[in-house]
């Protein structure tokens, strides 16, 4: 066991430290580049460089000038550099060199970002001297590349930005750490400019960009992460690069009323905003309103008009699922829906652990689930989609419902408590659950076997549950069947059942004749079946209660990634 000793102890624990760091980079793949497009005027070339460390992706941006160019970097400082950076990688990987290198203070992700641009900067034959350089945990394959030109002059903007982990509201949110937060959101923006900027418009510039990354926040209605409400300014490890071009004329201000800063602006704007959507599904309102026009039966009035998407999702095949799923939302909402209902799993299918595991699933709500809440906003439908969860916090992974308003409100999501081994033995049973509040309705969520007992009907009818949503994958087959569990949790409860069950069929498992059905008072009022993937419309209010609507059972395209 070594024992430090007050003098050796510094420079043996960097020697181990940078020891164990290039044991960490052995395991680094070689990196692959694919080329940028760049506009000529800004006289740069651009590539993304891939590349894997103990399985996990890095992925590095890198912008080189054909001479040593003027530059501004929040991490660097002034400088004059022959190439600028974005190194990405990895939540997983940031939090193992953070943890492994400098213990669990946060600043061990400094030693790997030195070493990354070291690595870097000798593939390119530079020093680090001549490599201005930011760092993110954001997907650069998420990035987004915006010009904006107006006679002589051009801007591109460069910009990665993820705002779900640590958006803060500068001047509200407490900032806890005095030296090396790791990029746990960061949102990272490069502007290069062909004309000249002296050191002034250099740092004036910096006020711009952050006023447009500002405008693009609060646009997206992107909140703190610390102070509920409150709307955010940025990220707490934000950082910025502007780099000065080589034409004429040379421009010494980048403010809002100048030409070039205009144009900084309205790029950086529309760069954070493409990225935000790429990597956290964070949408300007309206931005995702389907345009397809309305062809809706009348509904009556004070009726809602539930969609039930009787799906044929494919196990494994994810963004084929999303596809489909979108499909029908769109198709409902030109019927006049109000609110959309899913089968249990609709986005990732019955078997699909055993054919592309559990890895992919990221913590809830993720970006599709932020996408899905844009959708319902913009289009004012209430949304309930099956889906595989991550829990943020404690990791455990769960078959669940995740409900979202007209708003675009992402309210929570129900976990199936009665989970079966085998096809989902991946899942860990949920609790009791809560009804949620859509349109004024407390709506109670099952999923599937939860209505072989009686006991989570009864708690949802105790806690005001006035319907009760059953998403379920449930084949007819014999020993499996759901006999007559919905009649009887109608009739137990006094509270009326609308189970959306699938279609389709599985290696594994026939759903080609599985039942979707609405129990009321003990009695299977109405019934569905269909061999392919088919939409049925419902009208329903307590009053009156359920209409099917003749002639509204629509096809749902099996969906394309």
């Amino acid at each position: 066991m070594l024992k430090w000793s007050r003098r050796a102890g510094p420079a043996l624990k960097r020697r181990c430290t940078l020891f164990a760091l290039g044991g960490l980079m052995v395991f680094s793949s070689a990196a692959r580049a694919e080329t940028l497009p760049l506009p000529g005027a800004v006289s740069a070339e651009a590539r993304l460089e891939r590349s894997q460390r103990e399985g996990l992706w890095e992925k590095t941006l890198v912008v080189t000038f054909p001479e040593t160019r003027r530059l501004l970097s929040t991490s660097d400082g002034l400088v004059d550099s022959r190439a600028a950076i974005n190194h990405g990688a990895h939540p997983e990987l940031w939090k193992r060199v953070s943890t492994r290198f400098n213990g669990r203070d946060g600043r061990g992700g400094k030693t790997y970002t030195d070493h990354t641009l070291g690595v870097t900067a000798a593939r390119l034959g530079l020093t680090k001297a001549d490599v201005a350089h930011m760092a993110t945990a954001a997907d650069m394959d998420n990035l987004a590349i915006v010009t904006r030109s107006h006679g002589p002059l051009t801007v591109t903007v460069l910009a990665t930005a993820g705002a779900k982990s640590n958006a803060i509201r500068t001047g509200v949110d407490e900032g806890r750490y005095i030296e090396g937060a790791e990029p746990a959101g960061t949102i990272n923006i490069l502007v290069l400019s062909n004309v000249r900027l002296t050191d002034a418009a250099l740092a004036r510039a910096l006020i711009t960009v952050t006023e447009g990354k500002t405008a693009a926040l609060e646009d997206l209605q992107v909140k703190s992460t610390y102070t509920p409400g409150a709307q955010a300014t940025g990220t707490g490890t934000d950082s910025i690069i502007v780099v000065s071009g080589t034409r004429a004329p040379t421009a010494s201000y980048t403010g809002g009323h100048s030409r070039i800063g205009e144009l900084i602006g309205k790029a950086t704007y529309s760069a954070v905003v493409e990225s935000l959507g790429k990597q956290n599904g964070f949408f300007l309102p309206g931005s995702r309103r389907f345009a397809d026009p309305p062809s809706a039966l009348p509904k009556p009035s004070g009726h809602l008009r539930l969609a039930l998407l009787h799906l044929d999702p494919t196990p494994g095949d994810i963004a084929a699922n999303r596809a489909q799923i979108e499909a029908g939302v769109r198709e409902a909402v030109r019927q006049g829906a109000d609110w959309v209902v899913t089968p249990e799993l609709a986005e990732t299918g019955y078997n699909f652990a055993k054919r592309i595991g559990t890895d992919w699933i990221a913590p809830f709500p993720d970006t599709w689930m932020s996408t899905l809440a844009a959708i319902a906003r913009d289009n004012k439908v209430a949304l309930f989609i099956g889906f595989a969860e991550r829990d943020a916090r404690h990791h455990t992974l769960h078959n669940s419902v995740a409900v979202i308003d007209r708003e675009g409100k992402i309210l929570g999501a129900y976990r199936k408590q009665r989970v079966h081994g085998g096809a989902e033995s991946w899942s860990v049973a949920g609790t009791d659950g809560h009804p949620f509040v859509v349109d004024g309705v407390p709506v109670g969520v099952l999923i599937c076997a939860d209505t072989y007992a009686p006991e989570p009907a009864a708690r949802q009818r105790e806690q005001g549950a006035a319907l009760l949503i059953v998403p379920a994958n449930w084949p007819p087959v014999d020993g499996m069947g759901p006999g007559d569990v919905w009649e009887r949790r109608s009739r137990e409860t006094g509270i009326p059942l609308v189970v959306i069950n699938r279609t389709g069929s599985e290696p594994e498992l026939d759903f080609t004749h599985g039942e979707s059905a609405i129990a009321v008072a003990g009695r299977r009022q109405f019934s569905f079946s269909t061999p392919a993937g088919r939409m049925l419309l419902v009208d329903w209010n307590r009053a009156d209660g359920f209409n099917p609507l003749t002639g509204a059972i629509t096809p749902v395209p099996k969906g394309a990634p």
